[in-house]
């Protein structure tokens, strides 16, 4: 796949580090709201404090973040049921977000029973292009999507048989490609992903190797998305309360035992694996809202006409976005992965990274 302006440099807005001694200064992008989820508006250094590594830091500026543009990555879900509602919500937070000339958004979609069809992605610039393209986009089509696990139940005569898939996606997924966009323009810029979402798809599964490999590909999202500064919002798609649909479901069936017991055995069976699939889904949905918490997102669990409250929400997100630079903390903790906390003295919720990547110093001969 090709990527226009593909351009490697490790300058985003969220680790970076000036090269001069003795001062060292690191600017991350937070949002401030208040108990009705309105914006704060004009902050001051005063009411910012930051915690570097559980340590107090100095907060040595904050600014508003709407004078930085907007890349704003927007990954839809390939769904046949709610697709629609998605592409409305896509073109109204479009709306409501992008300004002519200042920001910029690119669209994808991840899912899907076809592979996506076009070479080139490229960033868009007005409202009018994100709303045709988001209306060009096939249901069925998309990129593959690192989450994907699946619990089912088969029926072999009166026995149940639960069966789990967790498809290991080979080459790029869509988290690949939305990374390479954002770094395609290496410039000042607040960075934020829109990425619709379904809790079971991230849940662990059974077993040692299922749950670690959920466990690393989530680790690896998170990570990525603190080093590149993005902060990730997302909106679940799905019903939540699937337990309910599981005992819709066993009302079909027909609990004839061929011998003592077994029909009784198998309800039970039914009914465990329902609770489990309840289960399943929590811990998806937990891993979802680690995602965006602890990239400085946010995520919504809705059941609005067209995500509307969702929208709402980003778009009040965005624009309570503000700046704030601070001296990291020193130590043996420095240089690594820096666990971050921020508090406003004003503000009812704050959105921030939970940790930070302070890049490794190179030496004088590189």
């Amino acid at each position: 796949m090709r990527f226009v302006k593909t351009l490697i440099v490790p300058f985003m807005l969220a680790a970076s580090v000036s090269a001069q001694v003795p001062e060292q200064r690191v600017s991350v992008a937070f949002s401030a709201t208040d108990a009705k989820g309105n914006p704060i508006r004009d902050l001051s250094k005063e009411q910012v404090f930051v915690y570097d590594n559980n340590q107090p830091v100095p907060t040595l500026d904050v600014q508003n973040a709407s004078d930085l543009p907007l890349h704003l990555g927007i990954v839809l879900l390939a769904s046949k049921k709610n697709f629609n509602q998605e592409q409305a919500a896509v073109i109204e937070l479009a709306q409501k977000v992008l300004r002519p000339g200042k920001d910029q958004a690119f669209i994808v979609t991840a899912g899907g029973e076809k592979p996506w069809p076009n070479p080139r992605l490229d960033w868009l610039t007005d409202t009018s292009a994100v709303a045709e393209t988001v209306r060009g986009l096939d249901k069925n089509t998309g990129l593959p999507d690192a989450f994907n696990y699946q619990l089912t139940t088969d029926s072999m005569g009166t026995r149940r048989l639960a069966v789990q898939n967790y498809n290991v996606v080979g080459g790029s997924s869509v988290f690949d490609v939305v990374w390479a966009m954002m770094k395609t323009d290496p410039g000042p810029a607040r960075r934020a992903v829109v990425i619709f979402r379904r809790a079971t798809a991230h849940s662990p599964g059974f077993g040692e190797r299922s749950s670690q490999a959920g466990e690393d590909n989530h680790h690896r999202v998170i990570t990525m998305a603190q080093v590149l500064g993005v902060a990730v919002f997302t909106i679940g798609v799905e019903d939540q309360l699937p337990a309910l649909e599981t005992a819709r479901s066993d009302i079909g069936n027909v609990y004839a035992p061929q011998s003592a017991g077994e029909g009784s055995a198998a309800r039970v069976y039914d009914q465990n694996l329902a609770r489990e699939k309840e289960l399943q889904y929590s811990a998806g949905r937990h891993n979802v809202d680690r995602i965006a918490d602890e990239t400085g997102g946010r995520s919504w669990w809705t059941t609005k006409k067209n995500y509307s409250d969702a929208v709402a929400g980003i778009a009040n997100e965005l624009a309570a976005q503000f700046v704030v630079s601070f001296a990291p903390a020193t130590g043996p903790a420095a240089g690594a992965v820096h666990p971050l906390k921020v508090q406003v003295s004003r503000a009812t919720r704050v959105s921030a990274p939970r940790a930070y990547i302070l890049p490794t110093e190179k030496k004088a001969n590189q």
